[in-house]
């Protein structure tokens, strides 16, 4: 049986309107499966006054991509989105514990002639916040304060039986917004910490928090 490379998740925060882009990109290097979920800045209100602009509108991608293609992949979307230009947007990639070998397979098609790079240690974590609505401010605020400098919002749901399911004792309400943070890897554990401390679930924030290792980064300062 031959054997597969290995499949990646490679992910980007872009301005919204640019996820086309993305998908071109990744579709012309053979990466053909990408998907697109509205988020939003969560830049702090005084910079975003200096900046004379509201919330800023972003759009996360995340594509599943061969091994071998991530190096080219990076560049193009690094080069013609303009990656190294403040606010243009951040890629990232976090390496998969598993998959079932007819998706590998399946993902990998005309990968066969390009070798696979070494795995990267890019010192990065991504770190989720899974929190009440209305609740993604205080998350952040207590990030900062453990050296965050920045997040992304989603709008989640949660898919319980009943509405106001408990978790180990805890009624979780159903709308949620999760907040992403790419941070150094030194700054993961204070992050979590203060997360937890001051919007956790013994709070009415109800904050769940987890982090997962980043191979690769691009355009973040």
């Amino acid at each position: 049986m031959d054997k597969l490379p290995r499949i990646v998740l490679l992910g980007t925060f872009v301005n919204r309107g640019r996820e086309q882009q993305v998908r071109e990109i990744c579709t012309a290097q053979g990466a053909f499966y990408t998907l697109a979920a509205p988020a939003t800045g969560t830049a702090a209100s005084e910079v975003l006054q200096v900046l004379g602009i509201g919330e800023v509108s972003r759009t996360l991608t995340l594509t599943l991509a061969p091994a071998p293609l991530i190096p080219q992949l990076r560049r193009e979307l690094r080069d013609r989105l303009y990656m190294t230009q403040p606010g243009q947007g951040i890629l990232f990639t976090v390496p998969l514990s598993g998959i079932n070998a007819r998706s590998a397979r399946w993902l990998s098609r005309g990968t066969n002639e390009r070798s696979e790079p070494p795995v990267e240690q890019a010192n990065y974590e991504l770190i989720l916040a899974l929190t009440n609505r209305g609740c993604s401010d205080e998350v952040m605020d207590a990030a900062r304060l453990a050296g965050a400098t920045g997040g992304t919002l989603l709008h989640a749901r949660m898919l319980t039986g009943k509405e106001g399911e408990g978790f180990f004792g805890v009624r979780l309400q159903r709308e949620k917004e999760l907040v992403a943070i790419l941070a150094k890897a030194e700054y993961k554990a204070p992050i979590m910490q203060t997360i937890a401390d001051k919007t956790g679930l013994q709070t009415p924030a109800e904050t769940v928090v987890l982090s997962l290792p980043v191979d690769s980064i691009e355009g973040l300062r």
